[in-house]
């Protein structure tokens, strides 16, 4: 008989999916723009040419030059005309859609949140005001049938709500205030507002934009109007996915540990697994905000462990940004002298101790837990791998030469060793 999975399982593999299309989002991007902008030129330049070759100019100014043809030439430069507003009007919109995709992920996923939310806790349904009369009801097959009827029911509900309502839904559900403690909440409202005007008004603003992003302290610029177009820069895109992104992973990992405490271990092992790929990336103050938020006092961990790996990530993402003296205070908050080697090893590499990262080296090549890939492979040995004598410390211990084009990986490490990474 198979054992039934917990929820949760299915919940990684919905946050495991949440992130895969939104990176897809962000990836993409800048190549359609690349490619959009090279077509917009390129079309350009054969509508100059064309005009510039069969044309008489009549007028010439700074911003535009009007051109007299002959007959035959017209249909021609119209077609040349409009190949080059297409690509004009796909580089205009293109962020756009990005935007608008970026943020209909996210409601996919607060879909599966609740649905997570009611198979954990299906007494919250008792409070729903979605009620079958009898005549429905003895249409379904069975009971859970009808739940799962009701719950779709009351996803759709909430996902229709304004985005501020949906949070003041799950606040009232658990009795969690989800955007306590957010620095990005602000920008995630203009963003979901600025999506609706992409949607409804062409991106003009509306007096209801304008409302909703001063009552919630949203960065607008000052002289905006009602009527005023707004679209979307690079710089506006890249800020819409980080929000996006720290908006999703707290409020899920939020809601799988408050709803399931016997959890927290996987939840943990979840969220090192995830900042450390977006330190791999480079994206540090992605991985900054996520690890700030979760390595706070009041946050509870499965063990010491946990805790002790976020603050190490935490602080070589400070270190890899530049803020050397961050990084300091965060390794500061706790006491490292009675730990395992592998967290002695961690501090005194980011502490450019090097001489005593060599010596904790070689104590820990009969570790087992601790692979000898992982000097090849983390960020945090980045500038240990500089150090004069590190290869010579790993031949010694290893009895082979360090190559940095290595990928074996050793088979016996188990999934929780593997998700336990800074």
């Amino acid at each position: 008989m198979t054992k039934k999975q917990h929820p949760t399982a299915s919940l990684k593999v919905d946050i495991g999916r949440f992130i895969d299309d939104i990176e897809s989002l962000h990836n993409t991007l800048p190549l359609l723009m690349q490619l959009t902008g090279t077509l917009r030129k390129d079309t350009r330049k054969k509508y100059d040419d064309f005009m510039s070759e069969n044309g008489k100019v009549i007028e010439s100014t700074e911003k535009y030059t009007t051109y007299e043809l002959g007959l035959e030439y017209i249909s021609k430069s119209k077609q040349l005309r409009r190949h080059y507003d297409n690509f004009r009007n796909a580089y205009r919109l293109i962020p756009r859609h990005f935007v608008i995709s970026l943020v209909a992920q996210y409601d996919s996923f607060l879909g599966d949140l609740i649905r997570f939310l009611f198979s954990v806790k299906p007494e919250l349904l008792n409070a729903s005001d979605k009620a079958l009369p009898f005549t429905e009801l003895v249409k379904f097959p069975d009971i859970e049938a009808a739940k799962e009827y009701i719950i779709e029911k009351e996803i759709e509900s909430v996902i229709r709500k304004s985005h501020v309502e949906q949070f003041a839904w799950l606040e009232k559900k658990l009795n969690t205030p989800f955007n306590k403690d957010l620095p990005c909440w602000p920008t995630f409202v203009e963003l979901t507002e600025r999506r609706n005007l992409f949607v409804h008004t062409d991106g003009k603003v509306s007096s209801q934009y304008l409302s909703v992003c001063v009552q919630h302290n949203a960065n607008i610029p000052s002289d905006v109007k009602v009527g005023d177009q707004v679209g979307a820069t690079s710089g506006y895109c890249q800020k819409a996915y980080e929000c996006i992104f720290e908006i999703g992973i707290k409020m899920a990992h939020v809601i799988w540990r408050r709803l399931c405490p016997d959890f927290l271990n996987d939840s943990d092992n979840y969220i090192i697994e995830i900042t450390f790929a977006l330190i791999e990336k480079g994206e540090y103050g992605l991985a900054i905000r996520i690890l700030e938020f979760f390595t706070r006092k009041e946050i509870k961990h499965a063990d010491d462990i946990s805790r002790r790996i976020m603050i190490i990530n935490l602080a070589q993402a400070y270190k890899w940004s530049d803020k050397p003296k961050k990084c300091e205070q965060i390794l500061a908050q706790l006491d490292w002298t009675a730990c395992e080697d592998k967290f002695k090893l961690a501090v005194a590499t980011l502490q450019d101790e090097f001489v005593e990262a060599c010596e904790i080296m070689k104590r820990l090549r009969h570790n087992k837990s601790f692979h000898k890939s992982f000097y090849r492979d983390w960020p945090l040995f980045r500038q240990l791998r500089n150090y004069d004598d590190f290869v010579k410390v790993f031949e010694e211990c290893y009895r082979e030469p360090f190559r940095v084009e290595q990928t074996t990986v050793d088979e016996k490490h188990s999934e929780q060793e593997d998700g336990r990474r800074f």
